[in-house]
């Protein structure tokens, strides 16, 4: 078994800060704009004075909607999740023990892996999203998530590639 103290966990460790700060941005980054798309709605909100509803959320009925805010909120705290276990792996970024190196390793795996669920669902967040406000439009509306289902064949890909590779290595 590696010792933190090994030169070659030591390159090993400082490879995963370094994509780890990579992450962060990113998780950063869909914090933010989930946030912000919890309060501006597609759709609007009811503004007539007379309404019992004003205030409220206009596409409420629509389940597509209804798929949008709750993608939203898990793209959210998926991004909120791994931007917290980024800050856990920068306080222990220097182990000192096996043990403290292996936590350092699954925090890294368990961010990386909220990362992805993140990523997966602002891109459903964003089809429903545009769904439900093209729903009036339906050709628009299936052209869109069309385009939009489109990344996860990419994704899919992506995965492939790096299989294919590994599996060559070996």
């Amino acid at each position: 078994m590696t010792t933190p103290d090994d030169a070659e966990t030591k390159v090993k460790v400082k490879d995963i800060m370094n994509a780890a700060q990579i992450h962060l941005v990113v998780a950063t980054l869909l914090v933010t704009v989930t946030f912000a798309a919890g309060f501006t709605l597609p759709g609007g909100f009811e503004s007539d004075h007379d309404s019992p509803n004003k205030g409220m959320a206009i596409l409420t009925k629509k389940s597509a909607f209804c798929a949008f805010v709750v993608m939203d909120a898990i793209a959210f705290v998926c991004s909120a999740g791994a931007v917290f276990s980024y800050f856990v792996m920068a306080a222990n970024h220097r182990p000192k023990t096996a043990k403290e190196l292996r936590v350092l390793m699954d925090i890294y795996r368990v961010a990386t892996i909220l990362q992805f669920l993140s990523m997966f669902a602002v891109v459903i967040a964003f089809i429903t999203g545009l769904y439900a406000t093209l729903s009036h439009s339906v050709g628009l509306a299936n052209t869109v998530c069309t385009i939009g289902f489109l990344s996860f064949f990419i994704y899919v890909l992506v995965f492939y590639l790096i299989k294919r590779g590994m599996d060559e290595e070996t």
